[in-house]
């Protein structure tokens, strides 16, 4: 390590001496400055952002020069991985044998698509940390053959999987890739273990399975599990990921669910509509969180079937409830004003104003 480059990295460097450096205007070796303009980055000195700006400008030639061969620290790698992006400086990096499992599960992140083929096949480190897997597994450019190789890894190498379970998500990610289930099946991350009662949901398992397990018809063949059937085989923290990102079915189905993030998940997908929040609206069964979180959205609430919806469920808490009364019709109003669902003291202020208005009052 150059003398100047340690006395800045010790913070022993004159500050006027240590900009010079930072900003390229010492006479060092490239390795030399590379360190310390990682040093900079990642210990967060005032001099980050200059030592930013002065390692993005370097040509690629002289970066390259530099990582082509083991580095002295992984800290050039990890600059190079996370602010760089010509492929050739990527791939030099992640193939530097100075780079770390720490630094690689750090970084992938970051990686494009095509160099997440690169960081799978480095054995040695997601050995060393499997951490490297479940980043890779859930990188949003992952593709289904590389979630296929690493649930083959996990079972094959690190034992994290049984046959079992192994066949069952290379089959859903079979399935992912004919379009036969939808996308964010391929992101499940590992299944976690449960406390009892975790998984329950508001309908009794009887009735599921009586929905969901009605045998084919004689003349048909075999069919695949339904989407119903996969997700009831789901532990509880793939479910909350499957509402989160899941298609319409996905999310029609986990609604049913008791667990109040997979609920809350539900209506924060992004892909859930207004016709899908109209009928969560008025379903029994919400979470006063999602009742809640509707509530307070308002582009949702300027539509009247849920304004109608949410006023009218019991799940609904009385304020809510009772500030949205007048947004509803006349016509509403008097149903209201007669449903035993609805709280007491909800019924007689719909009646009301339904006799304000009938009365010219409203």
């Amino acid at each position: 390590m150059h003398p100047l480059v340690k006395k800045f990295i010790n913070n022993e460097l004159p500050g006027p001496m240590a900009a010079m450096l930072i900003g390229g205007g010492l006479p060092l070796p490239t390795g030399d400055l590379l360190l310390a303009l990682s040093h900079a980055v990642f210990k967060e000195s005032p001099l980050a952002g200059a030592a930013l700006e002065t390692f993005k400008g370097l040509p690629g030639s002289i970066v390259m020069g530099a990582i082509a061969d083991r580095t002295e620290s992984p800290e050039p790698l990890g600059l190079t991985l996370l602010y760089r992006s010509e492929p050739e400086l990527l791939e030099a990096a992640l193939l530097n044998k100075g780079l770390t499992a720490e630094w690689m599960e750090r970084v992938i992140p970051a990686l494009p698509e095509s160099c997440l083929d690169i960081a799978l096949n480095n054995q040695v480190l997601w050995i060393e940390r499997p951490g490297i897997l479940d980043a890779l597994e859930s990188h949003p450019e992952g593709t289904t053959n590389l979630k296929r190789r690493i649930t083959e890894f996990r079972k094959d190498v690190l034992g994290q999987l049984d046959s079992a379970l192994a066949d069952e998500r290379l089959e859903i990610l079979d399935e992912v890739e004919s379009g036969a289930l939808d996308k964010s099946w391929a992101e499940l991350p590992l299944p976690k273990e449960e406390a009892a009662g975790t998984t329950e949901t508001i309908e009794t398992v009887e009735t599921i399975k009586t929905i969901e397990t009605t045998p084919p018809e004689p003349e048909q063949a075999a069919p695949v599990r339904s989407v119903g059937q996969r997700i009831m085989r789901l532990a509880t923290n793939q479910k909350i990921i499957l509402a989160l990102k899941g298609g319409k079915e996905e999310r029609s189905i986990l609604m049913r669910e008791a667990n109040r993030l997979i609920q809350v998940n539900v209506v924060l997908n992004g892909r859930v509509t207004e016709g899908e929040i109209a009928y969560i609206a008025q379903m029994r069964t919400a979470h006063e969180e999602v009742i809640r979180i509707i509530a307070n959205n308002r582009e949702w609430m300027r539509k009247y079937p849920i304004v109608k919806n949410l006023a009218s469920n019991p799940r609904t808490p009385l304020p809510i409830a009772m500030n949205l009364l007048k947004r509803i019709n006349e016509f509403d109003l008097k149903l209201m004003s007669k449903d035993r669902n609805v709280a007491e003291s909800l019924r007689r202020e719909a009646k009301r104003l339904v006799d304000n208005k009938a009365a010219g009052k409203g």
